[in-house]
Formats: structure tokens, C-alpha cells, sequence
């Protein structure tokens, strides 16, 4: 199979049973996003925009264009444990954003849209609790993953996973766990 990395609105158009027109129009109001080609000013659309397209709509995604996506998102501001995740992510084919703010981190869940995020409670405190509510009352972030690195003065950890976490990190910096948790919580995605 080759890779396919951009498609035409006719090709967008057959994927999805519809005139290229429709697709032309869901461009023109911004639904898809696209961009021109210089000269006649054809559309291209990049196949991981048209994914995700696909995906907001509820439509389904045909099989030689569903890659599963290794964007994740690390909320926090320890120099240990950036070092520590962005190297074990890396290691296991992640693409992985870092910041160390809430505001921030909003904007790049709608941004890069991950498929995990790993969320520093040393970082977000009680806060997290409001974050974990928040994503789990969107539907935009319905296919989110959220492994959860306690601080070490946290006695219940099982609130986390009743806040909404799918995994909790039992040693903050320890490779092996975080690298078979991400594992484990990518391939549960979708």
C-alpha cells in the first residue's frame, strides 16, 4: 500500500459519497479543512484533516486511511518528567507535545487533538479534577485517553480514575510503566 498524504476534492468526494461540489462546500464554509493549489486553484486536503473530518462527522473511515493517530499531549512543568516522557513517547512512536499550562493545554487539545494525555497532578493539583470533569463532558473528547502521573503526597489515588482517568502512573518517572501504559491506552483509542 503507498501512503497517501493529500486528496482531491474528487477523491475526498468518493470516500464519501458525494459530488465534489458538497466537499468543495464544506471547504468554502471552513467544516474541512484545505488548502489551494497556486494557478487554477485546485483543493488538496491533507488525509489526517479529512480523518478527522470524517471522525467529527460521525462518518466512517475507510480502512487505507485510518492510521491511528500517536499524538500526545504532556501537561506539566517537571524538567524530570519531560525528559522522561517525551524520550519513553518518542521511543514507542509517539509524537509528543509538551506545555506547562492549563490555558495552553486547552488550546493545543484543539489544535494537535491527541490521543493521549498525560496530565502532571503535581502540576494541576485539585484542578485536575475540574480538567478530567470538563473532557469527559465533551463529546469532542469522547476518544480522549488520560494517564494521570500522581504528586507523591497523593493518599487516594483512586480518585483520579474515578474523575475520569484511564491509568494512573504508580512511579512518576519509571520508563517501563509509562511506556507499557501510552502503550496500552493508544491501541485501546477509538
Amino acid at each position: 500500500m503507498s501512503e497517501i498524504h493529500v486528496l482531491t476534492t474528487g477523491e475526498a468526494a468518493r470516500y464519501c459519497g458525494v459530488n465534489f461540489r458538497t466537499v468543495i462546500r464544506w471547504i468554502e464554509r471552513g467544516q474541512l479543512k484545505a488548502y489551494k493549489l497556486p494557478g487554477r486553484g485546485d483543493h488538496r486536503i491533507c488525509v489526517e484533516d479529512f480523518v478527522g473530518f470524517l471522525r467529527d462527522n460521525a462518518m466512517p473511515v475507510p480502512n487505507n486511511l485510518a492510521v491511528p493517530s500517536r499524538k500526545v499531549l504532556l501537561l506539566t512543568t517537571d524538567s524530570d518528567l519531560t525528559s522522561v516522557g517525551c524520550q519513553t513517547l518518542e521511543n514507542i512512536g509517539c509524537e509528543t507535545e509538551v506545555t506547562g499550562d492549563s490555558f495552553s493545554a486547552g488550546i493545543l487539545l484543539a489544535h494537535i487533538k491527541p490521543v493521549l494525555l498525560v496530565i502532571d497532578a503535581n502540576l494541576v493539583g485539585d484542578g485536575g479534577f475540574q480538567i478530567l470533569d470538563y473532557l469527559r463532558s465533551r463529546s469532542e473528547y469522547a476518544n480522549l485517553r488520560i494517564l494521570v502521573a500522581p504528586s507523591g503526597d497523593d493518599r487516594d489515588t483512586t480518585r483520579w480514575l474515578d474523575a475520569g482517568a484511564d491509568a494512573l502512573l504508580s512511579q512518576r518517572e519509571e520508563r517501563g510503566e509509562l511506556a507499557a501504559k501510552a502503550k496500552l491506552l493508544l491501541e485501546a483509542e477509538g
